[in-house]
């Protein structure tokens, strides 16, 4: 009967397996006829074997990991594997693509295209060593550390939605973007001559220079986080609770109903902070303009890799091959087809549960939301205009620049902070 059930599952997507592209429809082929007929199977002579497509090695690498990581995350209790694979995931499969080039006999035909490969494997690389930096900074490869987002999520929702989450989003989706993520990489080795503009340009610089304008802002961004919340907890540390700032004492007297509730649920609760910190998170330099300028710089980054494609073809659409059904195709496209596109969908799922999160712990974020953008710095001119003409912005503009009300030994001391 189940047999039976699977069939009929199945059956309605038959019409539809022809039109998978053609790596994944070739993958399984290629690797069985290179099993049954090399003498000495191995990796390195699947790449450089004539009927391997460059999409193979990083396709086998993908669908590999999914199932390692999924039962990892069963085994341990913690679901952050994929985020300690996410500096090397896309370099990986890319380099397989540079390795293709080099090890295999029909790479030669691509060779005019391997300095502008280069250049982009390159700024995949530095953008590795910049991520990889400041994961190690913050202890992120400590196997008991897991992302706080993934453990708030965990306690608020049932555990088959969260079940759920672990397996399609984490352990599934996660690979597959990442390794979309280096398909502009094969859209410009596969161009033919003919396709392609002289070998490097102005145009290939400029998103040069955009690429690494990216990785600088999201160093400068992670850094001033990283030292704001160190110097924060530090503080906190040292100081007696009476002279820390209680976000929720001004709301707790006659709420002990919601306060039971927010027991009841697990959810974030307010939490404390230095008056030198205040509002508790910071507001002060790029976060004056940017609620999240290294998702922003993150997000952009990954566009200029297929602006390099761009840069690189006579047209302005990728050639004359279109980018959804042309060489940069893959499985993760059946949303959409671009991989950028894809990753603005993860940050901005992944930005709400983190602003949901903060607020919660810093109840001035609401009004910080009022003020500054969410990611660009012309989100936060709109929100100048609407706070203006609307009469608020003044109001929010106080709950987060304005006065610290601190109890100390039962006395109210504000202080001010500079603007």
């Amino acid at each position: 009967m189940s047999s039976k059930m699977a069939i009929n599952l199945l059956k309605p997507l038959l019409p539809y397996i022809p039109l998978l592209p053609t790596p994944v429809l070739s993958l399984f082929p290629s690797l069985i006829l290179h099993i049954a007929s090399h003498p000495r199977p191995s990796s390195t002579n699947f790449i450089s074997a004539s009927t391997t497509h460059p999409l193979h090695a990083p396709l086998i690498f993908t669908l590999i990991s999914i199932p390692i990581i999924y039962i990892l995350g069963l085994v341990s209790g913690n679901v952050s594997w994929v985020d300690r694979l996410w500096p090397f995931y896309t370099p990986f499969c890319t380099g397989f693509l540079v390795l293709w080039l080099f090890l295999n006999d029909e790479g030669g035909v691509y060779g005019h295209n391997l300095p502008r490969v280069l250049l982009m494997f390159g700024l995949q690389i530095l953008w590795s060593i910049r991520l990889l930096s400041h994961a190690l900074k913050r202890d992120f490869y400590n196997l008991k550390s897991e992302d706080y987002r993934y453990t708030a999520f965990r306690r608020i929702v049932p555990k088959p939605i969260f079940a759920l989450v672990h397996i399609f989003v984490i352990a599934i989706a996660q690979p597959i973007l990442l390794f979309s993520l280096s398909l502009p990489v094969y859209a410009i080795m596969s161009l033919p001559p003919s396709e392609l503009a002289i070998t490097s340009s102005y145009a290939d610089l400029v998103v040069a220079c955009l690429a690494i304008g990216c990785l600088v802002m999201e160093y400068r961004t992670d850094k001033a986080m990283y030292e704001f919340q160190n110097t924060k907890h530090s503080l906190m540390a040292s100081l007696p609770p009476n002279q820390l700032v209680q976000p929720g004492a001004a709301t707790s007297a006659g709420e002990g109903g919601a306060k039971n509730e927010v027991n009841k649920k697990r959810l974030p609760r307010p939490s404390a902070y230095p008056p030198s910190h205040h509002p508790g998170f910071p507001t002060r330099g790029m976060f004056r303009w940017s609620r999240h300028a290294n998702f922003a710089s993150e997000q952009i980054f990954w566009m200029t890799q297929a602006l390099f494609v761009i840069a690189g073809s006579e047209s302005s659409g990728v050639t004359r091959r279109s980018w959804g059904d042309g060489c940069v195709w893959a499985p993760c496209f059946a949303v959409s087809p671009h991989p950028h596109f894809c990753l603005l969908i993860l940050f901005c799922a992944s930005t709400f549960l983190t602003e949901w999160i903060t607020s919660r712990k810093f109840p001035a974020y609401k009004s910080y939301k009022r003020v500054v953008g969410q990611f660009l710095p012309q989100e936060t001119l709109w929100l100048w205009v609407i706070g203006t003409v609307m009469g608020t912005r003044q109001r929010h503009i106080e709950k987060v620049y304005g006065p610290v009300k601190v109890a100390s030994n039962g006395k109210t001391v504000e202080s001010k902070k500079s603007r």
